[in-house]
């Protein structure tokens, strides 16, 4: 009867490494072929792609195959599998069923488990490592994605760069040596990267700028993002994602993935309380109002409207609002 195989040591490594080891790795650590072989055939660990193996006992998730996809090679996540793993707003822990990776056209690869692009412009400086796996760095991903999205996914793209600290220089930099090479989607990001230029403010997240697009009114005047409420003496009394300071409302982004939790319930039910201490009223804009943006805006309007009244106020314009 054949001894068993120790996996110890080879377990423990593939425990740092998605479960995902090559075959040289596994010599490594006292695991040749024939024994790989016998592991395999006790359903213990699976070959996934030649020289490449996987213990059974976890759970795969599509970081595993990104992995398992990308080791060995001279490869590197890129497009739709490094937007996830760049944890861009709309891409976060969405990836293809089949993983995308880059490769040099003059290193060709054959991986039947993944999507392979090849690239005449692949430097070190458009790479980096995230979680154990290779990938296109923020610009190259955002650049190399651009052609296959539109232009408002584009732009969140861009703001999820800006919010995140990239340098709108460094994306413009990028883009300028991939134009060079007769690639079609720099000159997209060149145009919303280069309006950045110059004190931009950007949005603190996606669905802040799109509650923005839904308060477009001529009779919400003088609105201001991310206000800040202070009292007379100027001690802080409450931020909001939105406010019309003149009729002393306050307008609250309130999306279920960034307000859960009871810390939090509290915090805003003893911010609102302050707010209206100082004769503030506030109201609270689920993900769903932008989808109606139109309904968005008459709700607000009617709110206004119902504060000048009550209030005796005049906007800022002197405009009558009826």
């Amino acid at each position: 009867m054949p001894k068993a195989v120790d996996t110890r040591a080879l377990s423990e490594f593939a425990a740092c490494h998605y479960s995902t080891f090559t075959n040289v790795e596994a010599a490594a650590k006292g695991i040749n072929a024939n024994a790989l072989t016998r592991l395999v055939r006790d359903n213990i660990i699976e070959r996934v792609r030649p020289g490449i193996y996987r213990f059974l006992s976890t759970e795969v998730t599509w970081r595993h195959e990104l992995y398992a996809a990308t080791l060995g090679l001279h490869t590197v996540a890129s497009h739709f599998s490094a937007a996830p793993l760049q944890r861009f707003d709309e891409f976060d822990e969405v990836a293809p069923a089949k993983p995308e990776i880059l490769c040099h056209h003059k290193q060709p690869v054959h991986n039947d488990m993944a999507l392979v692009r090849r690239t005449t412009w692949l430097p070190k400086a458009d790479t980096m490592i995230i979680d154990g796996i290779p990938c296109t760095t923020m610009a190259r991903t955002i650049i190399d994605v651009a052609p296959f999205v539109d232009e408002q996914t584009r732009v969140r793209m861009v703001d999820h760069a800006q919010r995140t600290g990239a340098s709108m220089a460094w994306i413009i930099q990028r883009a300028e040596k991939m134009i060079k090479r007769g690639r079609s989607g720099p000159s997209d990001i060149l145009d919303i990267a280069r309006r950045r230029v110059g004190g931009y403010r950007v949005p603190e997240s996606w669905f802040e700028r799109m509650l923005s697009q839904c308060l477009r009114s001529p009779l919400l005047e003088d609105v201001v993002r991310q206000y800040e409420l202070r009292t007379a003496r100027g001690v802080f009394v409450a931020r909001f994602d939105f406010a019309i300071p003149w009729v002393r409302l306050g307008i609250e982004a309130h999306s279920r993935s960034y307000h859960l939790g009871e810390s939090v319930e509290w915090y805003d039910e003893d911010r609102d309380m302050r707010a209206t201490k100082e004769g503030w009223e506030i109201t609270y804009l689920g993900f769903a109002a932008t989808r109606r943006p139109a309904d968005v805006r008459r709700d607000i309007e009617e709110i206004v409207i119902r504060r000048v009244t009550q209030l005796g106020l005049t906007p800022p314009s002197g405009r009558l609002i009826i």
